[in-house]
């Protein structure tokens, strides 16, 4: 929004144009209702005098003869276009008279009055492809004389239509006269008198424009006149007078309510700066107060650990807010003490090494406030009934304790400590319980992203720990713990030296390179753990692998790595399905039958069968009861 006066309209421009604004609507309504009734009588005298003849002109026409037409060369047809043609001679305003039915395929023209030479004139039969809205609708049920509502226009010029039923002897209607009168003269008067209303409309404009300058320069003068005292009032001269001719009642109320709001503005200036300049003191405060809470709270999100993240609290809070003791104390997990985990004093470096704590109850106010979840304010520390003396503390004569919160439970307190008594006021509580609540959710995650941490590497080891458990037993299963490809043909490996280097490459889970004979040992690692080994020799000898070729090879290792698990858990889940199966087909063969004998021998039978290698199973019931 543009706020500069300079650039918005005076008071009497505004009204001048709305002032001339009204009287050009005044004008263009009477002008236009004027022309639209010239317009509508102009119409209304053409569609009577077409009504008049197409009336006339229906009772003329042969309904016996005109079923009788059947095509243009006819005699009925040269009677009915004679008698058409008589009606159109008798004014020289009618352009086209003719009769039109009806058939399955729409309207179509049976006699179009002509003479030789004519041109437009439609042939007997000849479809209506265009027939005007009103024939349209009305055709079938047509039992009066009607006009098209509007003058159609085309490049022949323009045109009102009319149509009247045509009845024969029997009664029945057996046609449609239509005739067309020219409409030329009629929109030619309709345009002279648009164009004098214009004409008016234009003499009218500076007459109009002139009368609303000087009503409205009537209207705003004493508005110009208080603008003006007004601005040297703003500018800092309140003894301007304030007399104002009035040329109404409102300007007159208007200039004696300005003369009593600038008398108690008078009044009120003496007492405004006082009250600003300490409103301003109280704002630079607070708002220096906001700024350092929002530079503490960026320096500690970016700390992890607790231990470095208490010192470093109390240290940005002595420096930004200028106290000389900050203490963070922190709740025991009984609930019941409050133990000092950081400060920034030599007073409070003393009570770290003695491992300051004080009670959750009243004797105190880090106590009270822990215990109770509310700030405190101890305005003269020496004779607060809340506070005891503290010889580490001795120059202290304001403190200020808040309760570190995290959703509604008290985890701790911030303490700061001042050498100048009434330090601290109820204001300076709202902002620094933001401080609070910034370091409680800082404790809050370090804590937690330090229990994170401490799961992550249990899981880590725990995952570690079975995967080698795994590959251990996976490796005892087959029958061949690893192959070798000569650059012929592949075979198992045999040789106890293959076994021990892949034993040493487990241990150290890091690739190694022969100096003797140039190979490259590459270990396959799997989530951590070395399940196997990748070992390349040259043919020629001595041999320098380069970086290209090592990531490949430790590329195709950690492919390998994850083929092997594949394979290793499908071989695991088939042998859990078949040791389901076997269980299932064991269950069946027991739930078929009932007696406890044959039971028990279906039992031993089915463990015979499918437990390979077993030579006897026993089945047997202990004859004495089991005892606790």
């Amino acid at each position: 929004m543009n706020n500069n006066p300079s650039k918005q309209p005076s008071l009497l421009t505004i009204l001048t144009l709305a002032f001339t604004l009204s009287g050009l609507l005044i004008s263009v309504s009477i002008i236009a209702i004027l022309y639209n009734n010239l317009k509508a009588g102009l119409q209304e005298e053409l569609k009577n005098r077409l009504l008049t003849i197409t009336s006339i002109a229906a009772l003329q026409q042969d309904g016996d003869t005109l079923l009788k037409v059947s095509a243009r060369d006819d005699e009925y047809y040269k009677i009915i276009n004679e008698r058409n043609l008589k009606i159109r001679s008798a004014d020289s305003d009618i352009i086209y008279v003719y009769t039109m039915r009806k058939n399955e395929e729409g309207i179509y023209f049976v006699v179009d009055a002509n003479l030789p030479g004519d041109e437009g004139i439609a042939d007997f039969g000849q479809p209506y492809l265009e027939p005007g809205p009103t024939l349209e609708q009305n055709f079938d049920t047509i039992d009066r004389t009607i006009i098209e509502p509007e003058i159609y226009t085309d490049e022949f010029g323009s045109f009102l239509s009319a149509y009247a039923p045509i009845y024969a002897s029997t009664g029945e209607r057996v046609g449609v006269l239509g005739i067309d009168i020219a409409a030329d003269k009629i929109v030619a008067r309709e345009r002279r008198i648009l164009n004098q209303s214009l004409l008016l409309f234009a003499v009218s404009l500076p007459v109009i424009a002139l009368l609303g300058y000087l009503l409205g320069r009537f209207v705003t003068s004493p508005y110009v006149k208080l603008t003006t005292i007004a601005q040297k009032i703003a500018s800092g001269n309140l003894e301007e007078s304030t007399q104002i001719p009035a040329n109404s009642r409102e300007a007159a109320l208007l200039a004696d309510s300005f003369r009593t709001m600038t008398q108690k503005l008078r009044q009120l200036v003496g007492t405004l700066e006082l009250q600003v300049a300490d409103r301003t003191q109280k704002l630079e405060k607070r708002a220096s107060q906001s700024q350092a809470v929002s530079s503490v709270a960026r320096a500690i999100t970016t700390i992890q650990d607790i231990d470095l993240l208490l010192p470093k609290i109390t240290e940005l809070v002595c420096e930004h807010f200028g106290v000389y003791h900050t203490g963070i104390f922190l709740v025991d997990e009984e609930n019941k003490l409050a133990i000092l985990r950081a400060s920034n004093s030599p007073g409070g470096q003393k009570m770290l090494s003695r491992r300051h704590r004080l009670k959750l109850d009243t004797n105190s106010i880090v106590g009270y406030v822990a215990s109770r979840g509310n700030p405190r304010i101890a305005l003269d520390v020496g004779t607060d009934a809340f506070f005891f003396n503290n010889p580490d503390l001795p120059e202290t004569r304001s403190e200020m304790a808040l309760p570190l919160s995290i959703g509604g439970r008290v985890i701790g307190v911030l303490d700061v400590q001042s050498t100048h008594p009434n330090a601290f006021a109820e204001e300076d509580v709202a902002t620094l319980s933001t401080l609070a609540d910034q370091i409680a959710i800082a404790i809050e995650n370090t804590r937690l992203f330090a229990e994170a941490q401490n799961a992550l590497r249990d899981s880590e080891t725990s995952f570690e720990r079975y995967i080698k458990q795994e590959w251990s037993s996976f490796a005892r299963r087959i029958k061949n713990t690893g192959y070798t490809f000569d650059g012929t043909r592949s075979q198992p490996i045999k040789s106890k030296d293959g076994r021990e280097k892949v034993k040493t490459v487990t241990q150290t889970g890091r690739l190694s390179l022969e100096r003797d004979n140039g190979g490259i040992t590459i270990p396959i690692r799997l989530r951590g753990q070395t399940i196997g080994m990748l070992d390349v020799k040259p043919k020629n000898g001595s041999r320098k692998w380069t970086q290209d070729e090592i990531t490949l090879l430790e590329a195709a290792a950690e492919r390998a790595a994850l083929a092997l698990e594949n394979a290793r858990l499908v071989e695991s889940a088939q042998q859990r399905a078949a040791r389901e199966r076997t269980i299932g087909e064991i269950s069946a063969r027991l739930g078929s039958v009932s007696d406890v004998e044959a039971i028990m021998q279906t039992a031993v039978e089915e463990l015979g069968r499918k437990i390979g290698g077993a030579t006897e199973v026993t089945i047997e019931f202990s004859e004495e009861g089991s005892q606790e």
